[in-house]
């Protein structure tokens, strides 16, 4: 039996939840690593099924279980792992997919060449819920398994092109640049490697299918268009912007200003909202993490949705993909329109016209002394 490091070179990073039937073939991928200094963290998000069981099977020492008393979510799970995590390398492996015995050797060994890496990453082969090659396959690895530069800006845009579970970062990178944004539901993984784009590191990815990954399903992501699509928004607000302006990288920009005016899933935000996105993403506001956002984007301010809508209408061109997100302005605006039609031919009534003029002389009567007595 393996005996415990305090300071391991690697830390494996599980996340768990209800993953019963998956997370014994993710450990055993682990411990059947030709690089042994390792140890895993294992953080389990309250499961209601007997994943912690499978995992306690192991009896390995270098196995360190933790459960979350309340479902916390990835993000906050995550965090809880990269804190708990001694090694100098931080590995990341979700709890349904798998790795191949060479990888962490073979990942190590292009670091020892290329020192100034910072978070490396390899290819990947994709698989259902059966573990049988998935039918899309091919699709999903020319998104992933391409030659893109990740050092590169444009390689970020509206993309994360990064699979999470074939990851290896240097832990006093991660704690230089912070955690994961605890706010974020569906792409916490996306906004931590352009946040570290944005603060100077680098990038590689081995173009070999080190990690295998399961597409199901149950991803979040797609069980939520529109908060995906702000989530986007919010990663090119917080660290693509910034990052385009310090190499005066203005072409980059218009890009991202463009992938979020054609991104049609913002379609099923009010029209304010979509006023308040669009002068979030060009003005200075205060705003440090997702939540802060979201709220920005709840909270009236007519001032920023006037800027916001000349801010939509300049970045509507005469690209098909946004039709929808057209369509769907001029929609509001046609509502907007017969509503307006609408209460001026209630007030053309004479019979209901007068009680309206009544109201207003009631309320002129009234509701000033109140004022007063309260002040």
């Amino acid at each position: 039996m393996s005996s415990i490091n305090d300071s391991p070179l690697l830390s494996f990073i599980v996340l768990s939840y209800n993953y019963e039937a998956y997370i014994g073939k993710t450990i055993e991928s682990i411990l059947c690593q030709t690089l042994q200094d390792f140890e895993v963290i294992v953080v389990d998000d309250a499961s209601s099924d007997n994943s912690c069981a499978v995992v306690e099977n192991f009896r390995d020492p270098r196995i360190r279980l933790f459960r979350n008393a309340i479902n916390l979510g990835g993000a906050r799970s995550y965090n809880r792992a990269v804190e708990l995590a001694r090694g100098e390398w931080l590995v990341n492996l979700d709890a349904d997919d798998w790795i191949a015995p060479e990888k962490s050797a073979i990942q190590l060994a292009v670091l020892t060449a290329n020192p100034g890496v910072d978070i490396i990453g390899t290819h990947v082969s994709f698989f259902d819920g059966n573990g049988q090659p998935h039918p899309a396959a091919d699709q999903f690895g020319e998104h992933t398994n391409t030659n893109k530069d990740l050092n590169l800006l444009d390689s970020w845009i509206a993309e994360n092109r990064l699979c999470r579970s074939s990851t290896m970062m240097r832990r006093s990178t991660h704690l230089r640049i912070g955690l994961d944004d605890p706010d974020m539901v569906r792409a916490p993984d996306y906004e931590l490697w352009t946040r570290a784009l944005r603060l100077g590191c680098r990038f590689l990815v081995i173009p070999e299918k080190l990690t295998s990954v399961r597409v199901q399903s149950r991803g979040v992501t797609h069980g939520d268009p529109v908060g995906a699509a702000l989530e986007k928004a919010w990663i090119g607000l917080r660290n693509l912007r910034p990052h385009a302006e310090k190499i005066s990288a203005w072409p980059s920009f218009e890009k991202f200003m463009d992938t979020v005016a054609c991104d049609t899933n913002l379609a099923g935000l009010e029209a304010a909202q979509r006023y308040r996105l669009f002068a979030a993403l060009c003005l200075e506001i205060p705003l440090d993490n997702f939540g802060q956002f979201k709220r920005f984007l709840d909270t009236q301010d007519r001032e920023k949705e006037r800027i916001g809508r000349r801010l939509f209408a300049l970045s509507l061109g005469k690209n098909s993909a946004k039709d929808h997100v057209i369509e769907k302005l001029y929609a509001d605006i046609g509502l907007y329109i017969e509503a307006r039609d609408y209460w001026q031919r209630i007030a053309q009534d004479t019979s209901i016209g007068s009680l309206l003029l009544m109201g207003k002389r009631i309320v002129k009567r009234f509701v000033k002394p109140l004022k007063c007595s309260q002040a």
